[in-house]
C-alpha cells in the first residue's frame, strides 16, 4: 500500500485542481441592490470562517447568463479578503421576475 501513497496523493490533487472553475469574465453582473443584498450574506458566511472584518471582495463570473429574461441564471465566485487571508465564496444567482433576484451561497 506504500508505494501507492504517492500515486494516490498526485490524484487527488489533479482532482481538487479540477474543481476550481476558471472565470470566463471579471467582474459581477449583478446590479448594486443585488451586491448590497448578497454581500450581508457573504460577510456572514466569511464571519463563519473567522474572519469578522472583511475588507473587500474580488468578483469574477463563472457561468454567463442563462435562460430567458426573468428567469436567467449565472454563477460568480466572490473572492473576499480580509484578516489576512482569501475566502473563495461561489454563489448563483437567479431571475426572480424582471425587476427581481436572488442569491445563494454554493459552498
Amino acid at each position: 500500500m506504500t508505494r501507492y501513497t504517492p500515486f494516490l496523493l498526485c490524484w487527488w490533487a489533479l482532482c481538487a485542481q479540477a474543481e476550481i472553475p476558471k472565470p470566463v469574465q471579471e467582474g459581477t453582473l449583478a446590479n448594486p441592490q443585488l451586491i448590497q443584498d448578497a454581500m450581508v450574506g457573504v460577510a456572514s458566511w466569511v464571519a463563519t470562517k473567522g474572519c469578522e472584518a472583511p475588507e473587500r471582495f474580488v468578483p469574477v463570473v463563472l457561468q454567463l447568463t442563462r435562460g430567458e429574461p426573468g428567469s436567467r441564471y449565472w454563477q460568480e465566485r466572490w473572492t473576499v479578503m480580509g484578516c489576512g487571508k482569501e475566502y473563495p465564496v461561489t454563489i448563483d444567482f437567479r431571475e426572480t421576475g424582471m425587476e427581481s433576484a436572488m442569491w445563494s451561497i454554493v459552498n
